[in-house]
């Protein structure tokens, strides 16, 4: 066998293995379309165990430059702030894209509050403990100026819950090879307080509170496949 016509095989061998790979890791279904539909602003009521959203107009949500460039990614969101009888006050967003096999992926909380111009603080990975189970988040502050703004946040991608860019991408990366193109939520709480570990305690405590009120069977576009 001639060597030419050895090395134009190898070429082409290469070649129909290289396009099937391509075929096999590009995703073709939308997960969102299995899961069916919901809508953000029913799922959250907007008043549950000691508290409501706040109609002061004290509005403590982010930045408009932040707003504009998260509202080019996502299909739906939801910005509220809550206040409890003791005056603690805990601003939600929570952020829906359907398709995350694009390079509109959810985007991280220290990237919008970094393009604010907010400092970004050491990012700590953990996990809060809720009345439906353990749920793995990232913990961080952004500051700018006098603002100090401690920061928990997790992402969903598909079934599962990631935190920073490794696991967001992995996720991602994973459902590719499925097939499959994951949908994407960000779930993030914030306070302005200089007591940080304080801040930490209040996100939890409504958290938990959340989640006991929001109906179990649409906790899975929030948390994904929770383990029992």
């Amino acid at each position: 066998m001639k060597q030419p016509f050895v090395i134009s095989l190898i070429l082409g061998i290469l070649m129909a293995l290289s396009s099937a790979l391509t075929v096999l890791v590009t995703p073709k279904i939308l997960n969102a379309g299995q899961q069916g539909k919901f809508d953000l602003e029913a799922i959250i009521p907007g008043e549950f165990s000691g508290w409501k959203v706040d109609l002061s107009g004290r509005s403590l949500l982010v930045s408009a430059d932040v707003k504009d460039f998260i509202s080019k990614i996502y299909s739906q969101e939801l910005n509220r702030t809550y206040i409890n009888k003791q005056g603690d006050r805990v601003m939600l967003t929570i952020a829906y894209g359907s398709d995350q096999g694009t390079d509109l992926h959810v985007h991280r909380p220290e990237i919008c509050y970094a393009t604010a111009g907010f400092d970004i603080g050491e990012k700590t990975k953990t996990v809060v403990d809720t009345s439906i189970g353990q749920i793995p988040v990232m913990r961080l502050v952004a500051k700018l100026g006098p603002r100090n703004e401690p920061i928990t946040y997790w992402i969903r991608v598909g079934d599962s819950l990631t935190r920073g860019w490794f696991e967001q991408k992995m996720a991602a990366f994973g459902y590719g090879l499925s097939g499959k193109v994951p949908d994407g939520l960000l779930f993030r709480l914030s306070t302005i307080s200089n007591d940080e570990q304080d801040s930490y305690r209040i996100q939890q405590e409504f958290l938990n509170a959340l989640l006991q009120a929001v109906r179990s069977e649409d906790h899975y576009w929030l948390v994904g496949q929770m383990p029992i």
